[in-house]
C-alpha cells in the first residue's frame, strides 16, 4: 500500500524560529531523521508552508511517501519540530477510510478530477472541509488556523502561547495509485515512487481504532467521562463499583492524559499504559471498566 503524508508547519511569525527534528510512524517502524532521512522544504506558493519531504535532489516536494506491506488502516504520525529551541510535539492519530490501494492526507487530493477516471474519494463527513484549515498541521498558537475540525484537537501550549504538544484525530481517504504517480498540473510536485520509504506493519499499543463511527470522534475531558459513569451507575445502584474500581483508574489516568479521543480505544489504551490499579484487578473488573469506558459518547451542540 502507497502512503502519501505531508507533515507540515504553518509559520506566521518571521521571529520566530522553527527546525524540523523528526517523524515518526510506530505502526509502520518509521523514524526518520532530519538533515539524514528528510528535510524541509517550501513548495507551496504561500512560503510560511513548511513540508517535510525525503532528502533528496533540490526539487521541493509535498511530503513523503511509504510503501507498506500490507494494506493499514490506522496509523499515527508523529512530527517534531523545535520551535525557540524547544521541542513541539505534532500527533495524527489518522483513520484510512476507503478501499484503494494508495491514501493521501492531502484533502483536495481526494476530490474528482475532471477528464480523468479519477472520481471524489472524499469521505461524506470531510465533504464541507476547507483543505487550507482543516488539513493536519502545526503552527505556533492556536490562532494561527482556525478549524473546522478544532473538535478533534487538542493542544497544550506553554506559558508564552506556544504550542508544545497537539493531538489531533484525522480521516483520510484511500486513492488509486496512479492518482498519486501521474504527474498532472495540480500534483507535479508529489514525492516519486523510487522514493518512497519501505515499511513493514506491524503492532503497536498505542495505535487509535475508532469504535463506533456514527457519533463522530471528539476530544472529551476525563473528568466529564468520568462523571459520566458515576451518574450512570449511581442511577443503577452500583456506586460502590464506581468508587471501589472506575475512579482509582480514571484518577491515575487523568494525571498523565487529562483528555482522551471519544468513541475509540485511546482511553483504553491509556489505562492500559498508565494505571497500575488496573492491571491490579481481576479479570471480570477489568470487563467492568472496559465496558464503562467504551460506551458510546454523543456530541451535544446548543445553538
Amino acid at each position: 500500500m502507497l502512503i502519501h503524508l505531508t507533515p507540515s508547519f504553518f509559520l506566521n511569525y518571521s521571529n520566530i524560529s522553527v527546525d524540523l527534528i523528526d517523524v515518526e510512524v510506530p505502526e509502520l517502524g518509521l523514524h526518520l531523521q532530519n538533515e539524514k532521512d528528510i528535510t524541509v522544504r517550501f513548495p507551496a506558493p504561500n512560503k510560511r508552508l513548511h513540508y517535510v519531504c525525503r532528502k533528496k535532489g533540490r526539487k521541493a516536494v509535498y511530503g513523503i511517501l511509504l510503501n507498506t506491506d500490507k494494506h493499514v488502516t490506522d496509523i499515527t504520525v508523529i512530527t517534531r519540530w523545535a520551535v525557540q529551541g524547544e521541542v513541539s510535539t505534532h500527533r495524527v492519530h489518522m483513520h484510512i477510510v476507503g478501499a484503494d490501494d494508495a491514501a493521501t492526507d492531502v484533502i483536495h487530493l481526494w476530490s474528482g478530477i475532471f477528464n480523468t477516471p479519477f472520481r471524489d474519494k472524499a469521505p461524506d463527513l470531510t465533504k464541507n472541509w476547507i483543505p487550507a484549515s482543516c488539513q493536519p498541521r502545526l503552527s505556533v498558537c492556536a490562532s494561527d488556523r482556525p478549524s473546522e475540525r478544532e473538535p478533534a484537537i487538542w493542544r497544550l501550549t506553554d506559558a508564552s502561547g506556544i504550542i508544545r504538544q497537539q493531538t489531533e484525530y484525522f480521516t483520510a481517504a484511500t486513492v488509486e495509485p496512479e492518482r498519486l504517480l501521474t504527474p498532472t498540473r495540480s500534483n507535479d510536485r508529489l514525492p516519486a515512487l523510487e522514493d518512497a520509504f519501505d515499511c513493514k506493519v506491524r503492532e503497536y499499543a498505542d495505535t487509535l481504532r475508532v469504535l463506533y463511527a456514527y457519533p463522530g470522534v471528539t476530544v472529551c475531558p476525563v473528568t466529564e467521562h468520568e462523571e459520566l459513569i458515576e451518574s450512570d451507575l449511581t442511577e443503577e445502584g452500583k456506586l460502590d463499583a464506581f468508587t471501589a474500581i472506575i475512579q482509582p483508574v480514571l484518577q491515575e489516568v487523568r494525571a498523565v492524559c487529562p483528555v482522551f479521543f471519544t468513541n475509540t480505544t485511546n482511553l483504553m489504551n491509556s489505562i492500559r499504559r498508565f494505571s497500575t490499579h488496573f492491571h491490579a484487578l481481576s479479570d471480570a473488573e477489568k470487563q467492568f471498566v472496559e465496558y464503562q469506558i467504551n460506551q458510546p459518547l454523543f456530541r451535544v451542540s446548543v445553538s
